[in-house]
């Protein structure tokens, strides 16, 4: 089994960000990726440039973008020239959005469209045309010779978007929280959906989206996490039955008191829904593991 692999999520702060990602590099992290929803944060791409630059082996991306408000052709251009600048160190995070479409007043897309749009962007990746109403849309100077394509990291929660990923990402990270069990059971719906389209059920790394938070004062590591744990809660709203009623009941009261201008903020009024716990745990799975932390680094 190949090593597991830590990756770092901060926020995209070009003051700040090339000696963030310096820094991670330093300390050892295996990558770093980096939020994008327009009306919370500045733009990512300019963000990751300036960590590009600023390092020479850490792996950086989104965790994660969605394909709504940036056209699956505008990705894939925009990550294979990353991609391309950074030596091969671009990590192409997507998801069905949620703030950055919620805040632009659009509903995210289904479990069945986000799957078509992982499908055009793999397409587009990959320098293949995409049919677009008999149009052969295609990036032109993709693929790049001597240079492997993107990879695709779907982040999902619900059984639904975990089986999409499984069968269309390069790789799967699972945002279902830090119990054991809730990793477990998604680790099985991606492989059950791997053996159901003909594909080996463990040839797709998986990682684990958690909230970490380092220290020796409990009060003040509740208080870290609160916000970016009442965020992996949320995430989880479509996904309830999966869940135990108590836990169910935990994501229902988020979400009603969910405010979306602080998103992930430890003060808002979704945070204070969350008891106070004794342990802000770490899960892993497969051959990667993500792991953020409740603050930026």
């Amino acid at each position: 089994m190949p090593r597991p692999e830590f990756y770092l999520r901060s926020y995209p702060l070009p003051d700040h960000v090339a000696s963030a990602a310096a820094a991670a590099e330093e300390d050892g992290w295996d990558g770093m990726l980096l939020t994008d929803t327009q009306n919370l944060s500045m733009d990512v791409v300019g963000s990751l440039y300036e960590a590009m630059a600023a390092t020479s082996r850490l792996t950086l991306g989104t965790a994660v973008t969605n394909l709504v408000t940036r056209h699956p052709a505008v990705v894939a251009s925009t990550f294979a020239t990353l991609h391309d600048v950074s030596g091969g160190r671009a990590h192409l995070g997507v998801g069905r959005g949620d703030t950055a479409l919620e805040l632009l007043g659009i509903k995210p897309p289904s479990a069945h469209e986000f799957a078509a749009q992982v499908g055009v962007l793999q397409t587009y990746l990959r320098g293949e045309a995409v049919d677009v109403h008999g149009f052969p849309s295609r990036i032109t100077w993709l693929p790049r010779e001597g240079e492997g394509k993107v990879p695709v990291d779907v982040f999902g929660s619900g059984p639904e978007v975990i089986s999409a990923g499984a069968r269309l990402g390069d790789r799967l990270t699972v945002t279902v929280g830090a119990e054991p069990e809730h990793v477990e059971w998604a680790v099985q719906t991606a492989r059950q959906a791997r053996a159901a389209a003909g594909l080996d059920p463990g040839g797709l790394d998986v990682g684990a989206f958690v909230v970490v938070g380092v220290g020796t004062d409990e009060q003040a590591l509740d208080e870290l996490v609160r916000g970016n744990a009442s965020i992996s809660a949320h995430f989880q709203r479509g996904a309830t039955a999966s869940l135990s009623r108590g836990d169910a009941a935990v994501v229902a009261e988020v979400s009603a008191h969910y405010d979306t201008y602080h998103h992930g903020l430890e003060h808002a009024a979704q945070s204070s829904v969350l008891e106070p716990s004794s342990s802000a745990g770490s899960a892993s799975s497969g051959g990667r593991s993500s792991a953020p932390t409740g603050s930026v680094s």
